[in-house]
């Protein structure tokens, strides 16, 4: 039996890899393996170079290659805590009691809330954090406060 080029073993590899990848999709750094490993497939088919350089060559190109996507991932979309700290924030229409109820805007609408913080007024335009909600009734605190 001749033995198997080069080429078509790291070809088979990356369709082994992208296979796993459709069966079970989720973990992207099995794309950028197949293409590292469709990158080697060419490069040996054009150079004949020596195992133990392809494979660094495969371990570097899906290291980079997973590196540059998790950090273009981070940039494109905002961590889970910003989203929901801009979600869930309200800002004062009025003066609010410590421990009283008033009137804050909270998704482009005037809400009915309790705050729950029992030493400091809220003051108008003062921006609070919306802890729970009763029917049409707010509970707020004072981002202040959770700093």
């Amino acid at each position: 039996m001749p033995p198997v080029p080069i080429p078509l073993v790291w070809l088979l590899l990356s369709g082994l890899l992208l296979a796993m990848e459709y069966l079970q999709p989720g973990f992207d750094g099995l794309i950028v393996a197949v293409l590292g490993g469709l990158c080697l497939s060419v490069l040996t088919a054009l150079v004949p170079l020596p195992i133990g350089l392809q494979i660094t060559l495969f371990v570097v190109i899906t290291a980079a290659g997973i590196l540059r996507l998790s950090r273009w991932s981070a940039k494109r979309s905002p961590s889970s805590a910003q989203r929901g700290l801009k979600r869930d924030t309200a800002e004062v229409l009025g003066t609010i009691a410590p421990g009283g109820e008033g009137r804050v805007r909270w998704h482009g609408q005037s809400w009915a809330a309790s705050s729950l913080d029992l030493e400091q007024n809220l003051e108008r335009g003062d921006q609070v954090l919306v802890m729970g909600r009763e029917g049409t009734h707010l509970q707020i605190l004072p981002i202040k406060l959770l700093q």
